[in-house]
């Protein structure tokens, strides 16, 4: 069950960290989509689900997604932003099919290529890329850990995970045209930094509604040269 070729299709780099493209290298990692079947969602669909079994893995060819994790109580977390370059589910796929220990949900428009399980499992045997993905585990924690550990929640760290999100969507940013839409809260983007809902809300609100917009269940950037700007640590060129 191939799909169509994606070896064109590279990454976009390392705006939310190391990706799994990066690591194996563009020919294989069009390898890797071509396994699969092309499928698109839009902003808020949910990919994968906390719970269910893992018959499928997922190639992110372009977009972004989140991951949260549902405790007991009811309280959902934030755990990670992924982008184009990336998998996600392949945990349960390697546990042969496990329960899922993570939702994945589109924060923007995305296309995947939907690997199932044994065709993924496959893959990695035959490029010997079980190594491979256990090293991109470790780096991913440490990527979270050090997302939370910044100083404070200054303009510069909020301008610097929204250009991240923007950047790892690849094709799809530029599909948006000059307004990006994310489909990310505020009490999203203050878990990933590890810092209050009011503290984002207060930096979003001194970056200035011309840069960026916040909505009930979305932030939308309209001026990336002035977001730019304040990654930097300086005001919006005007």
């Amino acid at each position: 069950m191939g799909g169509r070729s994606y070896a064109a299709e590279e990454p976009p780099g390392h705006a939310l960290g190391v990706t799994l493209a990066d690591l194996i290298g563009a020919p294989l990692w069009g390898a890797l989509l071509a396994e699969g079947h092309r499928r698109a969602h839009r902003a808020g669909d949910v990919l994968l689900r906390q719970g269910d079994p893992g018959t499928h893995a997922l190639a992110l060819a372009c977009g972004v997604v989140k991951v949260t994790y549902a405790e007991r109580d009811g309280t959902v977390r934030v755990l990670a932003f992924r982008g184009a370059g990336d998998v996600v589910g392949e945990a349960a796929v390697a546990r042969g099919g496990a329960a899922r220990l993570a939702t994945v949900e589109a924060i923007s428009a995305c296309a995947v290529a939907v690997v199932e399980k044994d065709r993924f499992r496959r893959f990695v045997e035959r490029h010997a890329l079980s190594p491979v993905l256990h090293e991109h585990a470790l780096t991913r924690l440490g990527e979270s850990d050090r997302a939370r550990a910044g100083r404070g929640g200054s303009c510069e760290r909020v301008a610097q995970a929204l250009l991240a999100l923007v950047a790892a969507m690849g094709e799809a940013a530029a599909a948006a045209g000059s307004g990006v839409e994310l489909a990310v809260t505020r009490s999203d983007l203050a878990q990933y930094l590890g810092v209050s809902r009011n503290t984002v809300s207060a930096r979003l609100h001194e970056i200035g509604a011309g840069v960026v917009g916040a909505g009930r269940k979305c932030i939308i950037v309209h001026d990336l040269a002035g977001l730019r700007s304040f990654a930097r640590g300086g005001p919006r060129n005007v």
